[in-house]
């Protein structure tokens, strides 16, 4: 098997789903219904996540290649950098989103960042 470096752990061992990783079959056979709350939660912090760094790869590439195409035609070439600039400037928006919310969880005490902990402490399980 595959050894990580970093972690010097083996790559793909051991790996179990989440209880209630079964989607709505698993939460209709009497799973938790806040392990499930808590893996669509979890799944779409993940999902905005990834999906900002795609758009931002796309602005980039597609930023480039105007670029490159320009032809030395200066209008061109501002629309390009204006792509490649707005593509960085969305992913800083939600970096800083992220990093307020986890601000906010903070000041009220609360960890939103981390469902499974809220969800536990709220509804006492």
């Amino acid at each position: 098997m595959l050894n990580l470096i970093a972690q010097n752990k083996p790559f793909g061992g051991g790996l179990t789903p989440p209880a209630g990783a079964g989607g709505l079959a698993g939460a209709a056979s009497g799973a938790n219904p806040l392990t499930s709350l808590e893996s669509v939660i979890s799944m779409l912090m993940g999902l905005v996540t990834v999906v900002a760094s795609l758009l931002l790869l796309g602005y980039i590439v597609l930023g480039g290649v105007t670029w490159i195409t320009a032809g030395g035609d200066s209008g061109k070439i501002e629309k390009a950098r204006n792509k490649i600039v707005q593509g960085v400037i969305g992913l800083a928006v939600v970096v800083a989103a992220y990093a307020l919310i986890g601000l906010v969880g903070k000041v009220i005490g609360i960890d939103i960042l981390n469902p499974a902990a809220t969800l536990k402490t709220i509804f006492n399980v």
